[in-house]
């Protein structure tokens, strides 16, 4: 009965805030292998960092994209609807949440506490985020890999380091000391540090720290497009999530430098605990507590053994795009 549908299905991909395009590329892959139908309801002008137009270079298509406005009037066209934030659920119309529709709406919660009690099938962004209340749900794990990425970045002789994302004082994720301690750790240069964040986030981090304003190799590249970052990524070897250890990224949330690093085909320097948790072991430099601990081994990697470290992470993510579709496929067949 599936393959009759297999080019009947009509998927929407629903966000209704401004946030977390940056996780559509699994889902698009997904619905373009098998040539179903896929309308997209986001609100694409209003934000100056959306994913989505890079998506359409990378997939080569120019995707269906409407105002969030348009998806109560065409709810009669689509098949699914997932919802790609279940943080928006104060704005879903009561329609989705009726029990009726409970086999055809999708939930990809990226935390715990956004799931609710009429979100039946969900999708968790990572492993580490453990949803209550499991009676009658159907919930199943995408990290949103997507095999469709293809090129080999850092061609540049010099070491240089990325971190993406806010380091913001009062949240438990990102860890700044890692960052200070590989600063003084390596003094003598021969690397750079690429910073890539919002100019408000920067601002805000920067005047409490003034040393990332007057580093030598840190370079802050602020506020870029999404398709100017991964151009300027090209340039990086490794992606250091920075992760705090036993934080957030531990219990409650993914960190978005692994799914982009891995889309990406850049190594990541990762503690081990984290990269066990998502079986990252072979595409990463690994350390236990400190940065510190490797950072000898990050500036000296032979051309040969960072190279085996991108054929571990194409190798990975491929597996990873694999069971991705194999899950997707389930939950949406799934009966209610």
């Amino acid at each position: 009965m599936f393959h009759y549908f297999i080019n009947m299905i009509h998927f929407a991909l629903v966000q209704l805030s401004k946030k977390h395009t940056e996780i559509f590329g699994t889902f698009i892959e997904i619905i373009l292998y098998y040539n179903w139908e896929l309308t997209i309801y986001y609100d694409k002008d209003n934000d100056p960092y959306t994913f989505l137009n890079y998506y359409n270079k990378l997939f080569n298509i120019n995707l269906n994209i409407l105002s969030t406005s348009e998806l109560i009037v065409n709810k009669n066209n689509h098949d699914y609807f997932i919802f790609t934030s279940s943080a928006d659920n104060s704005h879903i119309d009561s329609y989705f949440t009726q029990s009726s529709m409970a086999s055809r709406c999708i939930y990809v919660n990226h935390q715990a506490q956004h799931c609710q009690p009429h979100m039946i099938k969900n999708i968790q962004m990572s492993p580490v985020i453990k949803l209550k209340d499991l009676e009658n749900k159907i919930i199943t794990c995408i990290v949103p890999f997507y095999r469709s990425y293809k090129k080999i970045h850092s061609t540049s002789l010099k070491t240089n380091l990325a971190i993406i994302g806010a380091i913001r004082p009062h949240q438990k994720d990102k860890d700044l000391s890692l960052l200070i301690n590989l600063l003084d750790k390596c003094k003598n240069g021969g690397y750079n540090i690429y910073i890539f964040m919002r100019k408000m986030d920067w601002k805000v981090i920067s005047n409490k720290n003034k040393f990332l304003k007057n580093n030598s190799n840190i370079k802050f590249f602020p506020g870029l497009s999404t398709e100017k970052m991964i151009e300027k990524l090209k340039e990086v070897k490794f992606i250091l999530p920075l992760s705090q250890q036993d934080g957030w990224f531990y219990w409650q949330r993914l960190t978005g430098t692994i799914p982009l690093a891995i889309n990406l085909n850049i190594p990541l320097v990762m503690d081990i605990k984290l990269a066990k948790i998502y079986n990252l072991e072979n595409c990463c430099i690994l350390y236990e507590n400190n940065i510190n601990e490797i950072i000898d081994k990050i500036m000296s990697i032979t051309h040969d053994d960072y190279y085996k470290l991108i054929e571990n992470v194409v190798l990975f993510k491929r597996e990873q795009a694999s069971l991705n579709k194999k899950r997707f496929l389930d939950i949406c067949l799934e009966q209610i």
